[in-house]
Order: structure tokens, then sequence, then C-alpha cells
């Protein structure tokens, strides 16, 4: 282990991706670039105590990506520099952590997309709770529809409201949630959940 967070030093030949925005921008105003190096404002802490001080990027494999939805409206394969490295971090998220990455191959996330990489997906139950809510939030409802006709049953919907909950909490103070279609579908989501009960 290198520190609290990070497991190992990562094989950089996996094929890495992150969700970025493109159509709005960051509060700071600035957007990732497409096939250029980006260095993260941070460098990587393996001393760090709290998640939000590890420095780096974000980034995991495709498996794991559908659970990054909130985070913007675009996939981007990542491609870390031949110098460089990357961290595998002790998450069960398939949480990945570099200093320097470029982003290619840039793809605009649709409803039909997000199911795609839903049905690719391997996340724990939680993480599931909590990228379905992404997807209503997102406006990808179909998508959060089918996660939740194939992964909530009687003795988990208790615990997926519980989690849409704090997801729309949480998301609403960072004012993720600002728009009525938003709104409209975590509406239905939770009544959807709500019949499951």
């Amino acid at each position: 282990m290198l520190g609290k967070f990070f497991e190992c030093e990562a094989d950089k030949n996996i094929k890495f991706y992150k969700v970025i925005k493109t159509v709005k921008e960051y509060s700071d105003g600035r957007r990732f670039p497409i096939n250029e190096l980006v260095v993260a404002d941070k460098k990587i802490n393996f001393k760090a105590e709290q998640q939000a001080d590890m420095g780096g990027f974000c980034i995991s494999t495709f498996d794991y990506i559908f659970r990054w939805l909130i985070r913007g409206d675009t996939l981007c394969e990542v491609i870390i520099p031949e110098d460089e490295k990357i961290y595998k971090t002790v998450s069960e998220n398939g949480i990945y952590i570099a200093e320097k990455i470029i982003l290619t191959n840039p793809k605009k996330i649709d409803d039909d997309f997000a199911t795609e990489m839903y049905l690719k997906s391997n996340l724990s139950e939680n993480s599931y709770f909590k990228a379905m809510t992404a997807c209503a939030i997102c406006g990808y409802i179909k998508t959060a529809l089918k996660v939740c006709e194939d992964k909530v049953n009687k003795d988990n919907v208790e615990t997926a409201i519980i989690e849409l909950e704090k997801f729309c909490k949480r998301r609403s103070d960072e004012k993720f949630i600002d728009d009525i279609s938003a709104i409209r579908s975590v509406k239905i989501l939770k009544n959807k959940l709500l019949v499951k009960k």
C-alpha cells in the first residue's frame, strides 16, 4: 500500500475513461481540452487523510465509469503519458488517480449510451442506486428506470430510497439539481421505487 487511499501503481496500458462536461463549463470557467496534455492542479498526495485531498485526476475503467455520469455529458478515453504513473486506489469502485492525462475520442452521452454503459458495468449495489439517481438527474430516465427494474426489489427498496434521497440532497447542496426536468425525472424514479415497497 502506498498510503491510506492508494493500493498500488497500476498498469497504464489498461483502457481508462473520464466523464467530462462540455455543455456547461466548470464553475471556474475551465474546460478540459481534447488531445492535449492536462496537468492536475494538485499533485498526488500519498499521505492524504481525506479523499478530497488525494490530488490528481480520478479516472476509471469502462466497467465502473457508469457511476461517474453525474460529472458530465461526454465520455472520453484517457491516455496516460509515457513518462507518467497511474495509481489504483483502495476503492471498490475502480478509481484510479493520475497527475497528467490526455483525453481523446470524446463521445456524447445520451440515454441509449447511458444504458449501454450500465449493461457493461460492474458496481456494488449501493453504487447502482446512486448511479440510477444520477441518471434521472442527468435526463437519462430510460436508463434510470432500467436500473430500478433490474437492481431494486422488496428486500433492498428501502436502501435504494435512502440512497436516492441522500444523493439528491448532496447534489442539491452542490447545485446539481437546478432544473425542472431533473426534478421531474427524480420524482418519476422515486414513484417507481415506492411502488416496489
